[in-house]
């Protein structure tokens, strides 16, 4: 009834179901606020993460950069100690290894597959060098064999940054498993979401046990905000439903965030390079408890990513004005985006919104969101080209659970024309 009131859109926290909502509405209740903090769900949440990654170790987070925190914390990552990262990639990491003393150092990326291209690392390794940071952009696995092999020969640690990977895979291992630890986010546009939450994964028993303890000083998220964090699944629900009926929903979405009545993807601290209050912090019981319902549909929400990818593939196979992204040889990808090259991407942009369709931008620029100043998060334009150049020509096209066969069609439409 109100599908045709909605946008087909790639953001706006897809995922949510109307379970979901009725999850974070229970917490809502004052009797219940006891258990917005303390309690068995995320602890039910490292049980269900280890089954599933078949890992050692899970520990939970309230969001994946307070996870990537305890890493190079226990990792014994200080002042000055350079860390590998590639460009096209979000401030939030910058910013957590500058929060730690350390100095990012981008490489460039692969124009096909979005990752970092395994060939530049070595020249960007020195004797201040101590980790790298593989970021599986978009659900594709990075070359992990070549990789590995790199950071072995220089005897660096391997972080994998799965924020964007949950489930996905390379030559039958999940994502994740191969470097020395990794992390995952479920922020409101990843592969699950809880609106905020993170986990941090390892095979090592003695790291493991180190993130826990480093883990179990940290406080929860204060209780006012982890309740504008459970307001976004209702809100977002309802006003998605009614986006462009007079406008309500876009009025809604709007308003909400003006008056900080929900919380947003990134915080102003974070993008002028600050550390926000209460950071790091522990995965609150009340996300958790969201977290656990969405983990029951990962499979299926990662097999339909796969099958909605393969029909945009179909239809935009014969579009010479579009190029297609490419999976890493021998992985899995799930796809959290359709990401594809085009020309004239802000005209595009704004043609799909006269359509009800809105395009991800992620990100327009090659360390993002677009409004963080570049020398502050230690990227030097015109460093990584490529990277830049494929920010300027990107769109997301949405691959989440609600899409279906006639939205995927209208989104080839507005690319085609």
């Amino acid at each position: 009834m109100f599908k045709k009131f909605q946008p087909i859109a790639s953001a706006f926290a897809p995922n949510y179901t109307i379970l979901d909502v009725f999850i974070a509405g229970k917490y809502l209740f004052p009797w219940n606020w006891t258990k917005l903090q303390d309690g068995k769900n995320s602890r039910r949440l490292e049980r269900k993460f280890c089954e599933y990654m078949d890992s050692r170790w899970a520990i939970s987070f309230d969001s994946g950069r307070s996870g990537l925190y305890a890493i190079l914390k226990r990792l014994g990552i200080k002042d000055y100690d350079e860390v590998i990262l590639q460009a096209f990639t979000t401030v939030a990491l910058s910013n957590v290894l500058q929060w730690c003393g350390a100095v990012p150092v981008y490489v460039d990326i692969d124009e096909e597959t979005y990752n970092m291209n395994s060939e530049k690392i070595e020249k960007k390794i020195t004797d201040k060098t101590k980790a790298i940071i593989v970021q599986h952009t978009f659900g594709n696995s990075a070359e992990m064999d070549e990789i590995m092999k790199i950071a072995r020969n220089h005897n660096l640690f391997v972080i994998e940054d799965c924020a964007h990977s949950f489930g996905a895979e390379y030559k039958g291992r999940k994502t994740g498993t191969f470097g020395d630890v990794a992390f995952f986010s479920f922020g409101r546009d990843k592969v699950i979401s809880s609106v905020s939450g993170g986990m941090v994964i390892t095979a090592d028993q003695e790291l493991g046990k180190k993130i826990k303890e480093f883990r179990d000083q940290m406080p929860y998220p204060r209780k006012s905000l982890i309740i504008r964090q459970l307001l976004h699944p209702i809100i977002t629900f309802k006003a998605l439903k009614l986006y462009y009926f007079f406008n309500i929903g876009k009025i809604i979405m709007y308003l909400s965030s003006r008056f900080r009545i929900i919380t947003k993807a990134y915080t102003r601290e974070e993008k002028i390079n600050q550390k926000p209050n209460n950071f790091p912090a522990k995965m609150p019981n009340a996300l958790a408890r969201i977290a656990l319902h969405q983990m029951k549909h990962i499979n299926k929400f990662n097999d339909h990513r796969i099958g909605v990818a393969e029909l945009y593939k179909e239809k935009l196979s014969s579009n010479e004005n579009t190029r297609l992204p490419q999976s890493t040889p021998e992985s899995k990808n799930i796809y959290l985006w359709y990401t594809v090259l085009v020309q004239n991407k802000k005209e595009l942009i704004k043609k799909a919104r006269k359509e009800h369709i809105i395009l991800g931008d992620w990100f327009p620029q090659a360390v993002g969101p677009i409004e963080i100043d570049l020398e502050k998060a230690g990227y030097q334009k015109g460093s990584c080209p490529i990277a830049e150049k494929v920010s300027l020509g990107c769109v997301n096209l949405p691959t989440h659970h609600r899409i279906d066969r006639k939205d995927v069609e209208k989104v080839v439409k507005i690319l085609q024309t």
